[in-house]
C-alpha cells in the first residue's frame, strides 16, 4: 500500500502496492484457475442468484457482481475517500467559474445556447450532491479521477445492496481474511442515496420533503429507479417515476398527471438529448428557476459531467482561481486533459506546444474522447490505435467537442469474467461515490476492454477494507 509521508491523506506518494489480502486473493484464484475452479464457479453461481433474488439488475440483464473482491487497506480507502470529497469541492469553484469567465465557457461549445439554463446556480453547497467519481491509478502512484459523472451515475443504490449480499455468501477467497464493506456509508445503510435526496431538500429549502419524481425521458436510463422511487417511498415521500412530458409547469409549482406539486426531482436523463425537443422546455425552465429542487442541477448535468471539466481544472490558466491546496489536490489527482482545437496550450511538463501538433507526436501517451459521451463510447487509446485512424479521429476531433487526456495505464487483476466464465487478468478502476459532499462508497470495475464499462461485458467487483 501507499506509504505516508505527511499528516494528510493527499500526503500518500508512492505507487499503491496491492494490499496484502488483495495479494493473497490473488494468488488463491490463480491456483483455482490452473486446478479445480468447480468450488470457485459454484460459489459465483451461488452469489450471482442471491444478486438476482435480490432484484438487483443491470437494465435487465445479470448485475455482474464477480465473487472476488478488491481488497484495500484502511489507510488507501481513507485516502481515496478525502480526495473525492476534495474534488467535489473543486468542482464548486469550477461551476462558479463557468458563469464568469468566457475562455472557461468556451471550453463547452455544446451548450453555448444554453446559458439560461445553466448559470442558474442553487445556493446550497455543495452544487453535486450526487455523482461518481471514476480513476486509476497513475504511475505516480497518485489516484487519477477520469471522469465525473456529476449527471445520474448508476450504482447509487444497487452497489451498497451488492456489497451486502456479497458479504453473506461464504467464499472460499476471503477464507481467514478480515474483509469488511460496511466502511461504506452506502453499504451499511442501503437509504443512503435515499437520505442524501431529502436532506438536500432540506438544505435548499428548510422544509420536510413531501413529493418527489425520478424523471427520465421516452423511457431511457431507468436502471434503479425501482430502487429510488421504493426507497423514497419507505422514508414516508410520495415518489413516482414520471416523463418530463408528464409534468406542468404553473404558478403554484411544477405539478405531476395527479395536479400535486412536485417538491423534488432526481434526474435520470440522457442529457445530451433533452434540450433538442421543445416538449422539454418546461421542464428545463422550471429547474433552473429553481421552482422545484433538481438534483443535480443543469451545470452539473451538462457542464460537470463533461469531460472538458477536467481541462478547465488541469490547464495553469484559472489555477489562480483555487487555493494552495486545491492547485496541489489538482496537480496530483486530475490528469492532463485539453480540449481538442488548434492553437498553443501546455503539455504535462508546462512546456508550451502546439496541441494538434503534439497529439500526432504523442499518440502512445494519449486518449482522444468525446466529451460528452458516456459509457466510452468513441474512446481512442493511442497505443492501442493504428495510426491512420488516430490521424482521422484527431481531424474529427478538431472539428467535434473531443478532449485529448494523458494514457493512465490500468492495473490488472485476476478475476473471474461472468460473461465468459473464465478467470483471466483484466484491468480494472477503482471508483468513489460522494453524496452531499460525503463519501459514500466505492465501485470497482474490471474488463478486458481498455474502457472500462459494465455496458461493455466488464463485471463489478465487491470492495472490501483489509483488517479494517
Amino acid at each position: 500500500m501507499p506509504t505516508q509521508t505527511g499528516s494528510g491523506p493527499a500526503e500518500i506518494a508512492t505507487v499503491p502496492a496491492i494490499s496484502e489480502a488483495d495479494a493473497r486473493i490473488e494468488r488463491q484464484l490463480c491456483e483455482f484457475a490452473t486446478s479445480d475452479s468447480a468450488l470457485i464457479w459454484e460459489t459465483q453461481d451461488e452469489l450471482s442468484s442471491a444478486i438476482a433474488e435480490a432484484g438487483m439488475h443491470f437494465e435487465g440483464r445479470a448485475y455482474p457482481v464477480c465473487l472476488r473482491p478488491l481488497a484495500i487497506d484502511c489507510d488507501l480507502a481513507n485516502h481515496l475517500s478525502a480526495t473525492a470529497e476534495g474534488v467535489i469541492k473543486l468542482l464548486d469553484v469550477a461551476a462558479e467559474l463557468y458563469c464568469c469567465n468566457e475562455e472557461v465557457q468556451s471550453l463547452f461549445p455544446s451548450y453555448k445556447d444554453l446559458g439560461h439554463w445553466i448559470t442558474c446556480l442553487p445556493q446550497y453547497r455543495p452544487i453535486v450532491r450526487i455523482c461518481r467519481l471514476d480513476g486509476l491509478f497513475g504511475s505516480d502512484g497518485y489516484y487519477k479521477i477520469l471522469e465525473t459523472n456529476t449527471e445520474g451515475p448508476g450504482g447509487v443504490i444497487q452497489n451498497g445492496l451488492a456489497a451486502k449480499v456479497w458479504s453473506r455468501i461464504p467464499n472460499p477467497l476471503a477464507h481467514g481474511l478480515a474483509l469488511d464493506v460496511s466502511k461504506q456509508p452506502f453499504a451499511k445503510d442501503p437509504n443512503c442515496f435515499v437520505r442524501e435526496l431529502v436532506s438536500a431538500y432540506h438544505a435548499a429549502t428548510g422544509s420536510e420533503l413531501r413529493t418527489a419524481a425520478v424523471v427520465n425521458f421516452r423511457g431511457r436510463y431507468t436502471n434503479e429507479v425501482e430502487w429510488i422511487v421504493s426507497g423514497l417511498r419507505d422514508v414516508g415521500v410520495e415518489a413516482a417515476l414520471l416523463d418530463i412530458t408528464a409534468m406542468k409547469r404553473t404558478p403554484r409549482g411544477l405539478v405531476g398527471p395527479d395536479g400535486e406539486i412536485i417538491d423534488l426531482v432526481y434526474n435520470k436523463l440522457d442529457v445530451r438529448e433533452i434540450a433538442k425537443y421543445i416538449e422539454t422546455g418546461e421542464y428545463l425552465d422550471a429547474c433552473a428557476a429553481q421552482e422545484v429542487v433538481s438534483i443535480n442541477p443543469w451545470i452539473s448535468q451538462w457542464i460537470l459531467s463533461d469531460k472538458a471539466i477536467l481541462a478547465v481544472l488541469s490547464d495553469d490558466r484559472f489555477a489562480s482561481n483555487f487555493n494552495a491546496k486545491q492547485v496541489e489536490l489538482i496537480a496530483r489527482h486530475i490528469p492532463w486533459t485539453r480540449l481538442v482545437r488548434a492553437g498553443v496550450t501546455t503539455n504535462p511538463e508546462r512546456r508550451r506546444i502546439e496541441l494538434i501538433g503534439y497529439i500526432r507526436e504523442n499518440k502512445a501517451n494519449l486518449v482522444l474522447k468525446p466529451s460528452n459521451a458516456t459509457r466510452g463510447e468513441h474512446v481512442l487509446v493511442g497505443h492501442l490505435t493504428p495510426s491512420e485512424v488516430w490521424e482521422e479521429h484527431i481531424d474529427r476531433a478538431a472539428r467535434n467537442p473531443y478532449v485529448v487526456q494523458e494514457y493512465i495505464r490500468p492495473g490488472e487483476v485476476t478475476a473471474l469474467h461472468l460473461p465468459s466464465r473464465s478467470i483471466k487478468k483484466m484491468a480494472y478502476g477503482i471508483d468513489c461515490y460522494v453524496f452531499g459532499g460525503r463519501f459514500a462508497g466505492f465501485q470497482s470495475r474490471a474488463s478486458f476492454d481498455a474502457v472500462m464499462n459494465v455496458g461493455r461485458s466488464g463485471i463489478l467487483m465487491p470492495v472490501a477494507v483489509a483488517g479494517g
